[in-house]
Formats: structure tokens, C-alpha cells, sequence
């Protein structure tokens, strides 16, 4: 190599070893700058209780750091800790760089004592206390205990109980099987008379009198003499009963009777007394003894025995079948079933077993019947039906009145009638839209007892006000029909109107659900119901209206109605709660006066075909304008108050309320 190389060669040489010599300085700079930082953040860390602190092992758990001598050492912004000692719960504790270099303190709780005593008895009547107090009732107590001195008892009914005190410090662990001892007792034992072999547990021991020594336990025993029955009895030597006495009456031995009985299942008596059946029975000797066995469908049969003193004698009960003859009918002819059998039609002539037989009763469009009778042989027995449709079912199941889920009341009528509604042109105060019409009034429905009140309505509209007894008044008529149709989801009837939006869509007049009265309905109940005949005005046919008959413009009204009627005061000057006046003839309240109401039907000037008869139906056309009926606190007129009296109006008033009405059910 030339000189040139060797001095380039030499020149880096002197440049590492430069270089190296900084690297150590910086990282000895580092180190001492590194300690200073540690040694600035070093945290102290006390573990309680102090008696363990020694003891306790400290480990960091999350974190660059390290712990040297009880302290933390952390280059993390934040540590966590974990203390553990012997007999305590370990803990962790989060340590945050504004806690560095300040004391901290992690407390261990203790663990409890772990108790496992055992007996070696199998029968589960080992009771433990723990400082007397009754804790389990098994071979083995398992218990967790805080420290503490502790005095534990085992108590068995025919061992000596077993105590033990234990000083019981965090984390022990207490295991041990205790051996107890069997109490002695004594058992004394007499018979009269005397001398009667005594067997304890299947082995004789003596004879009566004679006292015996007996360990604790329960034993089976069994005192024989020749001419006496045998009396089998047991006794417990317990602690509480260590001495057991028994005196014994020996009845002279009786006579027994071998039992077989044909078919099972039945009842024997002995004497009039019910006795289980056994393969032997045991009766007085010397007397008369009647066994009787019975079963029902069966005749029943007795005999008779007189046996002497251990005389033995076989009875065989064999009983014959009983059959009843059984008359079937109905109306009108039905299929019968006999306990689940297709029989036949009626009428019918059986001959059934004589056990209780359902008998049910079928046919299409009726509700089917069940009776259940016994046949006997004695006589012939009859079942008799009168079958019913199940819209007759169900109107004579149908309640006479009930309240509503919103609390009106409603009332039934099954009226088969007919209303001649509007009046003639003679007629003192005859509107030319009161045209004549005859309708039908045959479908079982229900009408409002009362106009709905506003404690009523507002369940449906939270919005409405007004007093909770006056009656829901300025209220549209598709509000009115909203609320039936509410109504209706609430009690699971079938709504009948469809509303969309605005507007109702659809009339379902075969539904049962609630709505309003029609306007034959209405004129019904106000001029037909609970009368022999038709009225013009709610109260009757008298121009002069009875005291508290209607709440209608009376003298009070006077200067604030057009008209009124002078010398009638109903007590209110404008709307009355309902039910205020007095019970019409029909049995509802207010169809003469109080508010107005809104009907079903769209309010039509078309004028009737003469002669023809209108069946009870709902009006399914689709108009805005309804029919209102009836007086209210305004009407002071002959016109408004009779019953025939009808107007049409589209929005809702103040003097406008509605009545409630439904079918008792859907369809024709």
C-alpha cells in the first residue's frame, strides 16, 4: 500500500474512534440525565393494613415502569399497580403522573375462612350453628367466614352433638371430619296382658315387661301372644327422648276374611264403614260382619260372615253391569255424540252403561248443546234440547246494561216493532222534511243510556275540555264517529266505520262495533220504546211538558233565546250534566232536550216510497251533511220539541252532543 493510502487509512481510523467516543458520552449523558428524571418521579407504596406491608408483593401490571424497595419508578405518563399478600384479595390501583412522587396507599381486603366440616352419617339430618345460630341441615357444612373466633355445633337426633371453637384468620382453610357418638337410651315396655314376645328391628329381645338399652335411632317393633293380633309399632330414641315408655293393650285375635273383587277399582265397606281393598281383611270373631262392594255402572253387592276367633274364609265379589235406558230429543233435529261416539239423530231410544254419559248436541247455523246424565236401571231417563241459532245464544247471553271501557252506559232492546217516523202535514208544528216513513225495528241493539260526556271523550281526544259530566258538545260528526270507532278497537269489536284521513271511506253495516244511532233507532227509543204506542213527544202526547222532563229553553232562557217556554223551569239555564232530568218511558235520559244529537244517517231530503216498510239498516252513503235529532237547552218551539222533528248540519255546535248505539252482532 503507498504512503498516500496508508495516511487515508489512518485518517479514518482516528475519525471512528472519534465518533465512538461521542456515542458513549452522549448515551453517559443520557443515563445520568435519564436516573435524575426517574429519580425525581420515584412514587411511595403503602399496602394496608400496615401489619402486611412488609409482606405484600408489589408488581407493575400496565406500564414502563419498575418497582425497587416499595416505590414506583415510571417513564409512562401513567401506571398500574398489583398488591398482593397472603390471606388478603389482591388489588390494582391506577397511579397517574399527577400522583408521581406522592404516597400512595392500596388497601387489601381480607379473605375470608374457608370452613369444610363433614359427618360421616348419610341421612342429611345433621343440623350445624354457627355461635348457636342454625345455619344448615346436611352431612356437611361448607361455609365462607370472615376472621374472627367462632363456635361451630354439630347436632344430630340420635347422636351427642359435637362443639368446636375456631380462631379464624384471613385465607385459612378449615377441613375436618367430625366423629360423634350415639346417644344411649332405654326403652320400657309393658302389655296387657303380660308375657307377650317383644321383637325389636325383626329380633326377639324378651318378653313384657322389660326394659331394654338402645343406641339413638328409630326401631321398628312387634308384640306377639298366641290368641291376640299382633301390634307392630316403632319408637325414636333421640336426644330429646333418651327414655321411651310404652304400655300395650293386646285385643283378642280377630277373624280374617280373603278378598278377591271383579273388576277393580271399586269401593268396599265392612259394616257400613269404608275399608281399603286388601287381600285381607280383618273382622270381630263371633259377630255378624256385612261386606258390601260397589262400582259405579255396576250393581253393587254384599254378603254376609260370622267367623270364630282366627277362623279364616274366602269372599269373591263378582259385580254384573248396570244399564240404563235413555230418551233423546231436540228441537229441531241434531246429530248426537255420546262421550266423543257419533250416536245418530235424534230422536233416539239407547240403552247406555250406567255411568255419567255427556251428550252433546250438534247442528249447522245452531249453538251446540252438552248435558250430562247417569243412567240407571231403575227408570228411563230423558234428555231434552231447544236448540238455538247463535244469534239467539248470543242475545241471551248478551248483558241487559253494561258501561263501556270509557264508562257510559248502554242499554239493550229487542224490540220486534215498527215506527211510523216524521208526521203528517196536520201535525201542529210539522217541518216539511219530517217525511212519513215505516220502519222496522227487529235487530237486537244497544243504545246509549246517555249522551257520551267529556269525561268519556276526552280518553279518546286529551285535547277536549269542558265539565266531566256535561255532554261532549262541539264536537264534528267524524270526530263523533272517530271516538266509536276508538271505542270499538278498545272492547275488540269490529269497527264499522273506515276512515281515511279526513274522510270516511267505508260504512261496514254488519259489524258489531260501536256507532251511532240511526235516525229510525232514535225516533224509536223517543216515541215508541216502553209505550203502547207512538207519541209525538218524549214525555208523551200532552203539549204540557211534566216537571224535570227536558232541559230545554224554559223561563230562565228568557232574553237570551228567541223563543221559550214560559211557566217550565227545568232548573238549568243552559247545558245540564247528564242524567239530570228524570228517566224517559224508553229508559234513556235526554232524548228530549239537553243537546241535540248527531245520527248515523246522511241527512237526505228524498222523499220515502209510499206503502213501502224500510228494514232496520245502516245508511252506507257517503255525504257531509248528517241528520241532527232532538231538542236541546235552546229549543223553546212546539216544532223543535216533538220527536219527529230532524234538521241537517255539517259542522259541529255547541248545543250538539251524540248517543252511542251498536249491534248485538254483525250480519243480518
Amino acid at each position: 500500500m503507498s504512503e498516500f493510502n496508508q495516511a487515508i487509512e489512518a485518517a479514518k481510523r482516528q475519525q471512528r474512534r472519534m465518533l465512538l467516543w461521542l456515542g458513549l458520552g452522549f448515551i453517559v449523558v443520557a443515563c445520568f440525565v435519564a436516573a435524575a428524571l426517574i429519580a425525581s418521579r420515584a412514587t411511595p407504596i403503602q399496602v394496608l393494613p400496615e401489619t402486611i406491608n412488609q409482606d405484600a408483593q408489589i408488581n407493575v401490571s400496565r406500564g414502563l415502569a419498575l418497582i425497587i424497595d416499595h416505590h414506583l419508578y415510571s417513564l409512562s405518563d401513567s401506571a398500574e399497580v398489583e398488591a398482593s399478600a397472603p390471606g388478603y384479595q389482591t388489588a390494582k390501583q391506577r397511579i397517574s403522573e399527577s400522583s408521581f412522587g406522592k404516597v400512595t396507599q392500596i388497601t387489601l381486603e381480607p379473605l375470608p375462612a374457608q370452613v369444610v366440616l363433614k359427618t360421616s352419617l348419610e341421612d342429611n339430618k345433621t343440623s350445624w350453628y354457627i355461635d348457636k345460630k342454625l345455619t344448615a341441615i346436611s352431612n356437611t357444612l361448607e361455609t365462607s367466614l370472615e376472621r374472627g373466633d367462632y363456635s361451630i355445633t354439630a347436632s344430630h337426633p340420635y347422636f351427642e352433638p359435637i362443639s368446636e371453637n375456631y380462631a379464624l384468620k384471613p385465607g385459612d382453610v378449615v377441613e375436618k371430619t367430625l366423629s360423634m357418638t350415639p346417644i344411649s337410651g332405654e326403652l320400657s315396655l309393658s302389655t296387657q296382658p303380660a308375657g307377650a314376645a317383644v321383637s325389636i328391628d325383626g329380633e326377639e329381645v324378651g318378653q313384657a315387661p322389660m326394659s331394654t338399652s338402645l343406641p339413638g335411632g328409630r326401631y321398628s317393633l312387634q308384640i306377639h301372644k298366641a290368641g291376640f293380633e299382633t301390634i307392630t309399632d316403632s319408637i325414636d330414641i333421640t336426644q330429646t327422648a333418651k327414655q321411651v315408655s310404652r304400655q300395650y293393650r293386646l285385643q283378642a285375635e280377630r277373624a280374617r276374611v280373603n278378598v278377591s273383587v271383579s273388576p277393580v277399582g271399586g269401593t268396599l265397606t265392612v259394616n257400613g264403614i269404608d275399608t281399603p281393598v286388601a287381600d285381607v281383611i280383618k273382622i270381630e270373631a263371633n259377630q255378624d260382619a256385612v261386606l258390601k262392594y260397589k262400582k259405579s255402572g255396576y250393581f253393587s253387592q254384599s254378603q254376609r260372615v260370622n267367623l270364630k276367633q282366627g277362623e279364616s274364609t274366602d269372599l269373591n265379589f263378582e259385580l254384573k253391569k248396570e244399564m240404563g235406558k235413555v230418551v233423546i230429543e231436540s228441537t229441531p233435529q241434531a246429530s248426537v255424540t255420546i262421550s266423543g261416539k257419533a250416536i245418530g239423530q235424534t230422536p233416539l231410544n239407547l240403552t247406555l252403561d250406567a255411568l255419567p254419559q255427556t251428550i252433546r248436541f250438534d247442528l249447522a247455523g245452531y249453538r251446540s248443546e252438552t248435558r250430562t246424565i247417569t243412567p240407571t236401571a231403575k227408570s228411563t231417563s230423558s234428555v231434552s234440547v231447544n236448540l238455538l241459532t247463535e244469534k239467539q245464544a248470543r242475545l241471551q247471553e248478551a248483558p241487559r246494561s253494561y258501561k263501556t271501557y270509557a264508562g257510559d252506559e248502554m242499554q239493550l232492546f229487542t224490540a220486534n216493532d215498527t215506527i211510523i217516523m216524521g208526521a203528517e202535514r196536520s201535525e201542529a208544528g210539522q217541518r216539511a222534511n219530517e217525511f212519513i216513513r215505516k220502519v222496522t225495528i227487529n235487530r237486537p241493539f244497544y243504545a246509549g243510556v246517555h249522551e257520551v260526556s267529556n269525561q268519556s271523550y276526552a280518553q279518546f281526544d286529551k285535547s277536549h275540555s269542558g265539565g266531566p259530566n256535561l255532554p261532549a258538545t262541539s264536537v264534528s260528526w267524524l270526530e263523533a264517529v272517530r271516538y266509536a270507532n276508538w271505542l270499538s278497537q278498545a272492547e275488540d269489536l269490529t269497527p264499522v266505520y273506515k276512515i281515511n284521513g279526513n274522510s270516511v271511506t267505508h260504512i261496514n253495516d254488519q259489524a258489531d262495533g260501536y256507532r251511532l244511532l240511526t235516525e229510525a233507532e232514535w225516533e224509536w227509543l223517543a216515541r215508541k220504546a216502553g209505550r203502547s204506542a207512538q207519541t209525538v213527544f218524549v214525555w208523551g202526547n200532552d203539549k204540557t211538558i211534566p216537571p224535570k222532563a227536558a232541559n230545554i229553553a224554559d223561563e230562565s232562557a228568557k232574553g237570551s233565546v228567541t223563543h221559550y217556554v214560559p211557566r217550565y223551569n227545568d232548573g238549568y239555564a243552559g247545558v245540564a250534566p247528564v242524567k239530570s232530568m228524570k228517566r224517559e218511558l224508553s229508559g234513556l235520559f235526554d232524548m228530549g232536550g239537553n243537546v241535540s244529537e248527531w245520527t248515523h244517517d246522511s241527512y237526505s231530503l228524498t222523499v220515502p216510497k209510499q206503502g213501502r216498510t224500510y228494514s232496520q239498516t245502516l245508511d252506507t252513503t257517503l255525504v257531509d251533511e248528517h241528520v241532527v235529532k232532538g231538542a236541546n237547552w235552546r229549543s223553546g218551539t212546539l216544532t223543535e220539541l216533538r220527536a219527529s222533528y230532524r234538521d241537517g248540519a255539517s259542522q259541529p255546535r255547541d248545543d250538539i252532543g251524540f248517543r252511542l248505539g251498536r249491534f248485538v252482532y254483525g250480519g243480518q
